[in-house]
């Protein structure tokens, strides 16, 4: 977590803004603290971006806290954003909680204002590295995606302990005459003709006859790999058309 936090605080009331200052400040004494008590300060602050930190109040002439919190989620999405307040019943809390607001805390109880804030950190925080995570996932995906379809040959990847079929590629589509999806799913049984020592876990190449959708045989030459996918073991067997097959 960061040590020293860029905080933004939207307050008409200078007493309070500092009041609020000096609270963080013995959480995180470095951080940079910008008060702003107008829109056009506010949307000018927002859309510099260099923020970690979003305070405001509820109730400013002219300007309302459901106002300022749509700004900010607009602009800053994934910025936390709290509602400190003297003004904010429980009914409008709830409320603003469900629009998107972090938290909030009642001026009156101002000691609340760190661990709330801290709580919110910490979820913003955890929430960035489970997206990048995703995001890693994802890419992680789309490679393997890429890597399978460029392979000249025929790839089955099917699970070890029941030999169902759980991807393949088009090289697969073209050598059984049929569509992915009428592949996936299948146990391998279904279209490998071969003996019960070859079919499940055989530990090195073998030839075998292939059975494609319009029932003609195929004699192919099978690589098979095991590996582990995710904690799950798995079996790639890459097939090869035999020359002078059709």
């Amino acid at each position: 977590m960061k040590s020293t936090l860029r905080i933004l605080n939207l307050e008409d009331n200078a007493n309070d803004a500092e009041l609020n200052r000096v609270m963080l400040a013995a959480r995180w004494p470095h951080s940079e603290f910008l008060r702003v008590d107008t829109k056009n300060a506010y949307l000018h602050a927002l859309k510099g971006g260099e923020v970690d930190l979003i305070l405001c109040d509820f109730t400013m002439p002219g300007f309302s806290g459901h106002e300022a919190l749509a700004l900010a989620r607009e602009l800053l999405p994934h910025i936390p954003f709290l509602f400190v307040s003297g003004t904010i019943g429980e009914d409008t809390a709830i409320e603003v909680l469900k629009n998107g607001a972090t938290d909030y805390v009642l001026k009156h109880r101002l000691m609340r204002l760190i661990p709330a804030v801290d709580r919110a950190l910490r979820e913003m925080e955890a929430r960035s590295e489970r997206e990048h995570a995703e995001e890693a996932m994802r890419q992680s995906e789309h490679k393997y995606r890429e890597l399978f379809e460029c392979l000249g040959e025929a790839a089955f990847l099917a699970d070890e302990a029941g030999g169902k079929i759980i991807d393949t590629n088009r090289a697969a589509e073209k050598l059984l005459g049929c569509t992915r999806g009428d592949i996936i799913g299948h146990k391998q049984a279904q279209f490998f003709q071969v003996d019960g020592a070859a079919g499940d876990g055989c530990p090195s190449t073998f030839e075998c006859k292939i059975k494609r959708a319009d029932g003609e045989a195929v004699p192919v030459t099978v690589h098979p790999t095991r590996l582990t996918l995710y904690g799950r073991p798995l079996v790639l067997r890459l097939c090869h058309e035999l020359p002078g097959a059709k």
